[in-house]
Order: structure tokens, then sequence, then C-alpha cells
């Protein structure tokens, strides 16, 4: 009786646990499906584009409307877009960015990374104050600052200058909060035998704190620099003139008066995401690291 007993409580269990089993799989079958979808939803456009941009301008939405498989692959493959980009002065917004952006990287850092690090490690009246006041410019669309923001440049007579495209966006309250997070969980016994083995502030901070800073580093570095290769609306407003153009300003003068160049518009948009590819994809871990670990820490 009690083996038979037995034997029928193993039966039950083995099917409830093939019951959760399949369950499982059918959930996990589900979710992979969702990411399929979801990969193919992001993607297609994204081939269409790099094949439009080898594609001839009046053949680009050949086999669009309807969509075709063939609309993923150069139509008489021609390097028409990217030769007339060129031709047309493309690398100067290239290197123009460049500068913008390393720039940016090399003189916020700098600022973003000193003020963390007060933060973080010094108390002065109106600390918190102030503190509240760099969180709460995170809720202020940039739109709502850039009215009085180019009034303020004009009236300097910054326009078309790499002052107006650099000063405003040395002081990123965003990379401000990542290193002072960042430095906060930095142990207290490292900075204190420096300093008691009469090591200056700045010391400290260069030859105990920074080197072991990596994922936060590269995590500001990649946000300033992206940052500045993506922008456009400001680049456009201070800085008109051509010497001064920037990549994502450059793409969008494909537009002519009475027709698009769509081939050249994509070509420009490959060139424009290569370079934010490039860079962060051999550093996605620390940049994924330096987002998370910075985000959670108190």
């Amino acid at each position: 009786m009690a083996e038979s007993l037995a034997v029928d409580i193993a039966k039950r269990h083995a099917e409830a646990r093939k019951v959760w089993i399949s369950r499982k799989a059918a959930r996990r079958a589900i979710v992979y499906l969702l990411l399929v979808l979801i990969s193919v939803i992001a993607i297609v456009p994204l081939m269409w584009a790099f094949a439009a941009s080898f594609t001839p301008n009046d053949k680009v939405f050949q086999y669009v409307f309807p969509f075709s498989w063939r609309a993923l692959f150069p139509v008489d493959f021609t390097l028409e877009a990217y030769t007339r980009l060129f031709e047309e002065g493309f690398t100067r917004p290239i290197v123009n960015t460049l500068i913008l952006g390393f720039s940016t990287v090399a003189l916020s850092g700098v600022i973003s990374a000193l003020a963390g690090f007060a933060f973080a490690r010094f108390d002065f009246h109106g600390k918190d104050v102030l503190f509240g006041l760099i969180l709460l410019t995170f809720m202020i669309p940039g739109e709502v600052t850039t009215i009085p923001l180019y009034i303020m440049v004009s009236r300097l007579g910054l326009i078309n200058t790499w002052t107006a495209l650099i000063v405003p966006g040395l002081a990123n309250s965003f990379v401000i909060f990542l290193f002072r997070q960042f430095f906060a969980e930095i142990s207290q016994d490292f900075i204190d035998a420096a300093r008691v083995d009469g090591a200056s502030w700045l010391k400290v901070f260069t030859s105990i704190v920074l080197p072991i800073s990596k994922p936060v580093l590269i995590t500001a570095s990649l946000l300033l620099f992206l940052g500045q290769w993506n922008s456009f609306f400001w680049p456009l407003l201070v800085a008109p003139d051509p010497k001064l153009r920037v990549v994502q300003v450059a793409v969008s003068y494909a537009y002519e008066e009475h027709r698009t160049l769509w081939n050249q518009l994509l070509a420009g948009s490959v060139i424009a995401a290569l370079v934010p590819i490039m860079l962060v994809l051999p550093f996605q871990r620390y940049y994924v690291s330096g987002l998370v670990g910075s985000g959670l820490k108190e």
C-alpha cells in the first residue's frame, strides 16, 4: 500500500514537472520569438538604408512599395552617393565633429570628474542644495534653455566660433552625477592611507581614484563624445558657417530645393552611424557596468 502510494506520488510529481518544463519552454519560445521580431523590425530598415546608399537615387524606392526582399540589396551597385558626398566636402564636417567630440571629452571630462569627486568626498556649505539643483536639471529639456543660451552666446559675439560649440556642453549634469555616484563607493581606506602618507587631494585624485575608475571614465567619455557627434540643432543654430559644419548638419544638406537625394542622405547617415558603432561595441562592457553601477549606488 505504501509502495503504491509512493509510486503514485512520484508519477504525479513527474507529470507536474513535465507540465512545468513544457510551460517554461513555451514561455521561453514566446520571449525568443518576440526578441527575433523586434530584431527584425530594428535591423531591416538599417539593411535597407545601407543597400540604398549604394543604389542610384531614382531606384532607391524601386522595391520598397510594395516591399520586396530585393530592397535589402543594392540595385545597380554604385558609389555615386559616397563619391558625391565627399566631393561636396563631407570630410570637413567629419573632422570638425571629431575635434568637437574629443575637445568636449577632454574638457568636460576633467570638469565633471573634479565636480563629482568634490560632491563625493568633501563636505561644504550648500552641498546638498547644489547637488539637488544638478539633479533637477535632468528634468529640464535642453530645448527650454536653447533660446536664452543662444541670446547669451549672440551677445558675447561668439556665433560661428568653436567656443559657442564647445563651452555650453562642458558642464554636463548627468556625467557629474555618474562620477559622484562612482567615487562615493570607493573605499575610504585608500584615500586615508594616501593622505596619511602626505599625498595632496590632487595627488589622491589622479593617482588613487582615477586609476580604479576605468568603467565610469569610459562611460562618461562615450556619453560626452556621442552627445556631440549626434548634436544637430545647437550646431545648426550657433555655427551656420560651412567651415564649422558638423556631421549631422552636413547630412541634412542632402535635401535640395526641388528634390531629395535619398541615396546621398542615406550614405551620410551610414557614415554618421559607423563612428558610434565602432566606439560602443569595443567598450560595451565598461559602458554598461559604468551606467548600471553608478546608477545603483547610494
